[in-house]
């Protein structure tokens, strides 16, 4: 394993092991200050702003974390360029959202402020995602955690001094703003951002299309079922439904994680012809997709009941079966990402886009079916079977991609070949990678 791997692996698992750590202490606290009808505000909030933030991304993220790494010569025009995109796409999205809230009401309107800001400073993540894409994902690591940490030092400030909705809400946007604006002091390792080239901004929007449509379904597919509780059974059971979730995302976001380790590596190993090292390469990401999910399930099966009677209190009581759904999904929810990151690799991305979209639809009507009569249960389990039909069944339907649903089904075994012999199964990964 190269150094850059070894140091970017450290510093992307210790800054999630520290995020789970002070979000489990500030998330419940938070609840439990703000109770579950204000929490279920601040969680659809939270979920329509993850939802307009897709949109204004444009599914570019992953365009830009596959290419501007490899293309030393034209990697600053291209990330110029998506830079300037991104900032009047964060305009348009917030604008929106704020059309949105004057429709329904969903939000005060401080907290819609407050919600918005992240989306207006979307453009400053560019830095940060331009490291990642040249093998030095510990560079932004560290950027992001120290925003998180900050964010979470004035979180806590606003817990005993004015614990109140529109003021944590700022705190949610601080952390994402200090992070881009921590990336812009790295631009040093990798220069300016070049400027805008209208036939790049061309190039990148026809690439990012299938990756927009893509990272739309999955967005909608992770947090409409907040949005639709809210509407249907009331802020109430979103609140219920919003801890669940708050729990089980701290596992969930090992995922991007994953992504930004594994993504350069496939590109590279494509772009040198490599089709074996490739095939090796997809097949061990699919084991190590495979163990984040049983690993994440396992957890959250044995210490998630506890958790959410210790910490977020008797009133969200209800959120342990929804958590104990949630923990089984993270196994289809991982493979489907790693499946996500191949297509990506091999310019397939329409792929992935049809599949995120039948997932997001099918969530929706078995939402519709299950939400009226079993509220955030019968989300949870509309969730659950939206990942597994939409992200590991409905790849054996198409032919030229059953080699990834081979791969797929074989990674349910790596817990067993990691249990049998675990040294080896270290060593393979370690020389794999």
């Amino acid at each position: 394993m190269g150094g850059n791997l070894k140091r970017s692996a450290v510093w992307m698992l210790g800054s999630h092991v520290m995020r789970l750590l002070v979000g489990f202490f500030l998330g419940t606290w938070v609840a439990r200050v703000l109770g579950p009808v204000e929490f279920g505000i601040l969680a659809t909030g939270t979920a329509a702003v993850a939802v307009a933030h897709s949109v204004a991304e444009l599914g570019i993220r992953q365009f830009l974390l596959k290419e501007v790494g490899r293309r030393k010569r034209s990697g600053a025009v291209i990330a110029g360029t998506i830079m300037r995109l991104w900032m009047m796409t964060g305009v348009l999205a917030a604008l929106g959202l704020t059309i949105w809230n004057t429709i329904t009401g969903a939000l005060p309107w401080l907290v819609l402020v407050a919600m918005v800001v992240p989306l207006l400073c979307i453009s400053l993540s560019v830095h940060n995602n331009w490291e990642e894409s040249c093998h030095r994902a510990d560079v932004s690591a560290r950027n992001q955690l120290t925003g998180y940490l900050v964010a979470a030092g004035a979180r806590l400030v606003a817990l005993l001094t004015v614990p109140k909705l529109a003021v944590i809400s700022w705190t949610f946007s601080l952390e994402t703003v200090l992070g881009g604006l921590l990336g812009l002091r790295t631009k040093r390792q990798h220069g300016p951002a070049g400027r805008w080239n209208g036939r790049v901004a061309r190039i990148v929007l026809s690439r990012g299309m299938p990756l927009f449509l893509s990272q739309a379904g999955m967005l909608l597919l992770l947090r409409m079922d907040t949005l639709m509780i809210e509407e249907i059974s009331g802020r109430r059971e979103a609140g219920i439904y919003g801890a669940a979730v708050r729990l089980s995302e701290l596992c969930y976001a090992l995922s991007p994680m994953l992504i930004t380790l594994i993504l350069p590596r496939l590109g590279k190993s494509l772009s040198q012809r490599d089709e074996d090292g490739f095939r090796k390469l997809s097949a061990k990401s699919a084991g190590l997709g495979a163990m984040a999910g049983f690993s994440s399930a396992i957890g959250l099966w044995l210490v998630g009941g506890l958790f959410v009677q210790w910490l977020f209190g008797s009133e969200y009581l209800g959120s342990v079966p929804v958590l104990m759904i949630h923990c089984v999904a993270a196994i289809p929810f991982f493979l489907g990402e790693w499946r996500s990151a191949v297509l990506v690799a091999l310019d397939k991305p329409a792929w992935t886009a049809r599949f995120a979209w039948l997932a997001a639809l099918l969530n929706f009507s078995l939402n519709l079916l299950w939400i009226p009569d079993h509220g955030a249960l019968g989300a949870a389990w509309a969730t659950l079977t939206s990942y597994l039909v939409g992200g590991m069944l409905a790849t054996w339907f198409v032919p030229e991609l059953r080699w990834l649903a081979r791969m797929q089904a074989g990674a349910l075994l790596e817990p067993f070949r990691c249990l049998g012999a675990p040294r080896r199964w270290w060593r393979e990964m370690l020389a794999t990678f």
